[in-house]
């Protein structure tokens, strides 16, 4: 039989009485509404998987954990945002330098060949199955941007209706502003080596840290998750965002410049680690990464003030104090 959905009244009661929360009062039921049990209440009551449940001792410590994600969530937005368009942009200078076009079907033929370098394997077996993978994304990737620009189109894109109503092809700096970030990852991933390590110089990343310059589509990926939590009001806070693993050699790059180890990305510290390491690569001002961290800190002063101490370390480990010591010496640099 198909259980009565609970009114916001039945839900306080079964909040104190089966999860022992002290739940109470028209300004905490107004608190709850305005959340949303659904996603307030079963978005928040575990960290990072759901077998590791967090036992709310009260309402108030509930909403401090609500209200910690969503400044982190302010905080993080607008920079990953700044982000994903300099990395754009950065691309497209060099691919503009190299292909001396501004057509896709010319980048596609003189830059998106990565899979050429396969061929000359030694090992046959082994060279001609990469090859195949390579060959695979090159065309996965073909087919993805007509289907994104054939849907722009339908959906009445400016841009799209811009160029294509005059029977002219989209520039692909119009793709790029059409790619969501992980299929902008997938498009660097099939550039050749060539530009790939361009694009690794351009964005300042220490080369012994990228000697194959697969550096820059890696840390697309991994910003990829993080800009999609907070761009759609996602749980951050605890980063189980994060889709898939991250490849040790990003925490070993940041730890290269900044000194700072055991970047395992695990904590939303080890993700400001990332966007430090980020916004430098795109020449952000001292000053504005200062004040970048201390507003990360002010939000976790005011988080550790708001909750009992064993919550706070459940979700900011101990050596994370560390870290954010050391991310202060590194933008200062």
């Amino acid at each position: 039989m198909k259980k009565h959905p609970k009114s916001i009244n039945e839900l306080m009661r079964y909040l104190r009485d089966k999860k022992g929360m002290e739940i109470s009062g028209s300004s905490q039921k107004r608190k709850l509404m305005n959340i949303g049990y659904y996603h307030g209440y079963k978005g928040y009551r575990y960290i990072r998987t759901p077998s590791r449940h967090v036992d709310y001792r009260n309402f108030d410590e509930l909403m401090a954990v609500y209200e910690f994600d969503a400044r982190l969530k302010a905080l993080f937005y607008p920079v990953v945002m700044e982000i994903e368009t300099a990395f754009k942009n950065y691309v497209l200078e060099i691919l503009i330098d190299t292909v001396r076009s501004d057509n896709f079907q010319d980048i596609y033929y003189k830059a998106l060949d990565d899979y050429k370098r396969f061929a000359a394997e030694d090992n046959r077996g082994r060279g001609e199955s990469a090859f195949k993978k390579a060959l695979k994304r090159r065309l996965d990737l073909r087919n993805r941007i007509y289907k994104i620009q054939t849907d722009a189109y339908a959906n009445e894109n400016k841009i799209a209706n811009h160029y294509l109503g005059r029977d002219e092809a989209l520039p692909i700096w119009a793709f790029f502003e059409l790619l969501s970030l992980g299929e902008f990852g997938h498009f660097v991933s099939c550039l050749n080596q060539g530009c790939r390590q361009a694009i690794s110089r351009k964005l300042g990343i220490r080369q012994g840290d990228d000697t194959a310059g697969t550096l820059p589509q890696r840390l697309i990926y991994a910003t990829k998750d993080l800009r999609n939590a907070v761009a759609h009001n996602d749980v951050v806070f605890d980063t189980r965002f994060k889709k898939s693993h991250i490849d040790k050699q990003i925490g070993g790059a940041i730890s290269h410049v900044s000194g700072i180890q055991e970047i395992r990305f695990v904590t939303v510290t080890d993700y400001l680690a990332l966007v430090i390491y980020e916004l430098k690569m795109i020449r952000t001002p001292k000053t504005r990464l200062k004040m970048f961290i201390a507003d990360f800190e002010d939000i976790c002063d005011a988080f550790r003030k708001a909750v009992p101490d064993s919550l706070y370390r459940q979700v900011i480990y101990t050596d994370d104090d560390r870290k954010i010591r050391q991310l202060k010496a590194y933008a200062a640099q």
